[in-house]
């Protein structure tokens, strides 16, 4: 399955994906709202190792397949 960037299309709220950031790699995940007050809502996606909002670049739904390489640079 490919890559699909989150500035062309982000996830369902609650929806089981794989995603990617430079910094943390690929990771399994789910894909959230946030929101804490008056502040805006943040698209974020977290996982075991905690939450990234605004920072991730690529996801893919996750349908039990082995966690991909990276998405190749300019992909």
């Amino acid at each position: 399955m490919p890559w699909i960037k989150t500035k062309d299309k982000l996830p369902k709220e609650g929806q089981k994906i794989i995603y990617y950031f430079k910094w943390v790699g690929v990771h399994r995940g789910e894909f959230t709202k946030f929101k804490i007050g008056p502040l805006p809502e943040l698209d974020c996606f977290r996982s075991k190792i905690g939450w990234l909002c605004g920072d991730v670049t690529h996801w893919m739904p996750d349908e039990g397949q082995e966690l991909p390489e990276a998405p190749e640079e300019g992909e």
